[in-house]
């Protein structure tokens, strides 16, 4: 029998405030940078909620590659030639909760 991969929720931001698809393009892109095409599609990487103009996002992946994901939004410094820093909100193990987060954050 086989075993579920636990999944966490990511809820990111950030400063200053861009659009929020894209930040998620920019950590996909560093993601596959430091890990390859194979690494980004055995984490379960998957933009779950984007809110466009407030800068925030929740990322989901497998709990095994959650370090992964972390190094990938730390290592976003610039993103079309702006400084920026990628800011992660919380780490959540529902949907729900992660939600709650970003939303208290628009």
């Amino acid at each position: 029998m086989a075993k579920r991969l636990k999944r966490r929720y990511v809820v990111i931001m950030a400063e200053p405030r861009l659009s929020g698809d894209s930040i998620v393009n920019a950590v996909k892109s560093s993601y596959r940078e430091l890990f390859g095409l194979f690494g980004l599609a055995i984490s379960g990487f998957k933009v779950m909620k984007v809110y466009r103009d407030e800068g925030v996002a929740i990322i989901r992946c497998f709990l095994k590659h959650l370090p992964n994901l972390l190094l990938a939004t730390a290592s976003v410094t610039k993103l079309d030639g702006e400084d920026i820093a990628i800011r992660t909100l919380v780490i959540s193990g529902t949907m729900r909760k992660a939600k709650e987060v970003a939303e208290t954050y628009l």
